[in-house]
C-alpha cells in the first residue's frame, strides 16, 4: 500500500453499526486491534446532540464553540474516554472551526492518545442517523453488520436493554435493517461494506480481511479462535455485563439458538412483522410470515415492552448510569431550546 493510499485513509473516517446484539461490539474489538485504527467506546453524539447542533449557533463565535466543546466534553459517554482535556486546550488545536471539526478531533484525541492515526465510531443508534452523518463527512464509509433478527431476539430477549416482547422487538430488528437497507441506494457503492454475523464467526480470518480492503488498510493475522486481548475488550467486558461473551473463543454456537429458544408462536409472529427484512438479507422463514395477532396478545406485548421492561431494570446496578445518561440529555435540550428561543 503506496504511503499517499494511507495518507487518504486518515482523513477517511468509518462507522459501524447495526442492530443492537448483531455482533457489533465484537466487530468493534477485532478492527481496532488494527495497529493504525481506533474505535473509542460508543460516542452517541448524533444520537445526543444532532438535532441540536444548530441551536450552538455560529461556531466561529468563541462562546457558541466553547459551549458545544463543553457540552461535548462533559458528555457522560465522551467523559468514558478519558481524554482529560480543557475546553481551551481542545478549541486551540482545531483544524476547522465547525461541527465536523470538533467530532473530527475528539477522535482525534481519541487515537492520538494510543498512537493510532485512524478513527472509527460503532454505536448502533447511528443507523437513524445515517443521513446526518453523510451530510457532515461525505467521504466516510459505512459497515454494516447482520444478523438473523431471530437470533438477535434471543440476545435481547436474556439482557435488560431494548424492547421484551418479541412483537416489540420484531418490529425494532426490522427498522434498523430496513433503515440501511434504504440509506445504502443513496450512497456510491465503495462507500459501504455489508457483512453478515453468521459469515464473521464462520469464516472470521477472510471476513476480516474483506473489512480491511475495504477500509483500504493493510490486514493483520487475526486468532480465529479467540477475541483480541484489546483495551476496548476490557472495557467493555469489565464495565458491563452485556458483554460477558467476549470472554469466551468465537464460536457458531449462537447461530440459529431461536430454534432451540423461540417457541413456534414467537417464530410465526417475528416472521409476519419482520419478514421483509429476513427475505431481504437472504434469511429463510421457517413459517407462512403470515399470522394474526390478537388483541389478548398485544395487550401482554404491551406490559412487556412498557411495564416488565422497566421494572426488570429496578435489578441491574447499571440502572443509575442510565438514568444519568437520560437526565444529562433532557437538560441540556431543554436548556439549548430555551437559549435558542431567547437568542431568536
Amino acid at each position: 500500500m503506496t504511503q499517499k493510499t494511507i495518507s487518504q485513509n486518515l482523513e477517511t473516517p468509518f462507522f459501524i453499526v447495526g442492530s443492537p446484539r448483531s455482533g457489533t461490539t465484537l466487530l468493534q474489538i477485532l478492527i481496532d486491534a488494527h495497529p493504525n485504527i481506533i474505535i473509542p467506546p460508543e460516542s452517541h453524539i448524533f444520537g445526543r446532540f444532532s438535532d441540536i447542533f444548530d441551536y450552538y449557533g455560529d461556531l466561529k463565535k468563541d462562546s457558541n464553540l466553547y459551549l458545544f466543546v463543553k457540552d461535548i466534553l462533559q458528555d457522560l459517554s465522551i467523559k468514558e474516554w478519558g481524554l482529560e482535556i480543557s475546553v481551551i486546550d481542545f478549541c486551540s488545536q482545531l483544524k476547522i472551526t465547525s461541527v465536523k471539526g470538533v467530532i473530527s478531533l475528539l477522535f482525534e484525541l481519541s487515537a492520538k492518545k494510543v498512537g493510532k492515526n485512524r478513527w472509527g465510531d460503532k454505536t448502533p443508534q447511528n443507523t437513524f442517523y445515517l443521513k446526518e452523518i453523510h451530510k457532515l463527512f461525505p467521504e466516510a464509509k459505512f459497515i454494516h453488520l447482520i444478523r438473523d433478527g431471530r437470533d438477535v431476539t434471543e440476545s435481547l430477549k436474556r439482557v435488560f436493554i431494548g424492547p421484551k416482547s418479541i412483537y416489540g422487538i420484531a418490529h425494532r430488528w426490522r427498522k434498523y435493517i430496513l433503515t440501511f437497507d434504504e440509506f445504502k441506494k443513496t450512497i456510491n457503492s465503495d462507500q459501504f461494506l455489508e457483512i453478515h454475523y453468521e459469515d464473521l464467526v464462520l469464516d472470521l480470518e477472510n471476513q476480516v480481511k474483506k473489512i480491511f480492503d475495504f477500509l483500504e488498510e493493510d490486514a493483520e493475522t487475526v486468532n480465529s479462535s479467540n477475541i483480541p486481548e484489546t483495551e476496548r475488550r476490557m472495557f467493555y467486558y469489565k464495565s458491563d455485563p452485556l458483554f460477558d461473551s467476549l470472554n469466551k473463543p468465537i464460536s457458531n454456537q449462537k447461530i440459529g439458538i431461536f430454534r432451540k429458544k423461540l417457541t413456534k408462536r414467537e417464530i410465526e409472529i417475528f416472521e409476519s412483522i419482520a419478514g421483509d427484512g429476513l427475505k431481504i438479507y437472504g434469511y429463510q422463514l421457517e413459517t407462512s410470515g403470515k399470522t394474526e395477532i390478537g388483541i389478548h396478545e398485544k395487550i401482554i406485548f404491551f406490559y412487556e415492552d412498557n411495564i416488565f421492561r422497566y421494572l426488570r431494570k429496578l435489578f441491574v446496578p447499571l440502572l443509575r448510569k442510565q438514568i444519568n445518561y437520560e437526565v444529562q440529555l433532557k437538560i441540556r435540550k431543554i436548556s439549548m431550546l430555551i437559549r435558542n428561543k431567547i437568542r431568536t
